[in-house]
């Protein structure tokens, strides 16, 4: 059985897959639907995994933001308000966007597609600086009460 450790990594690691080749590849594509609904599991899986990283439990919902932020204030991850506040607005509209991305509901622009891209690529930057910063905090502190 893997750590949730592991598995944050594994969820970590299949945002940045997609971060690297679908997203990419859609946006080449000028596919701007297909961008806006791989940027948002970029989101999910960032902040799943991240979760799981902290040892926070998440409900199988698509936007996991709110608890993120909660999660990551009460395990002293190294994160700024504003940041958390961006982290949870992304995590939300990305989250709304996803259905009518995917059953092609709504017809999304190149400006909306770039901005989900960048919104993705931050959470991903921020929610790995954070957790790597985080455990190496966590770890500090059990071996100083060792």
């Amino acid at each position: 059985m893997s750590s949730n450790k592991d598995l944050g990594k594994r969820l970590i690691t299949q945002a940045e897959r997609i971060m690297r080749w679908e997203l990419k590849t859609a946006v080449e594509n000028k596919d701007w639907n297909l961008t806006v609904r791989r940027s948002q599991e970029v989101v999910e899986l960032s902040l799943k995994g991240a979760l799981k990283i902290l040892g926070i439990d998440f409900p199988k919902v698509h936007d996991v933001g709110m608890i993120f932020t909660k999660g990551a204030k009460e395990k002293g991850a190294p994160l700024q308000d504003d940041t958390l506040t961006r982290i949870q607005e992304v995590s939300k509209w990305l989250a709304e966007a996803r259905a009518p991305a995917f059953y092609v509901e709504r017809s999304y622009s190149k400006e909306v597609a770039s901005k989900a891209r960048r919104d993705a690529v931050f959470v991903l930057q921020a929610t790995k600086s954070a957790v790597l910063k985080s455990t190496k905090q966590i770890h500090r502190r059990m071996e100083s009460q060792l």
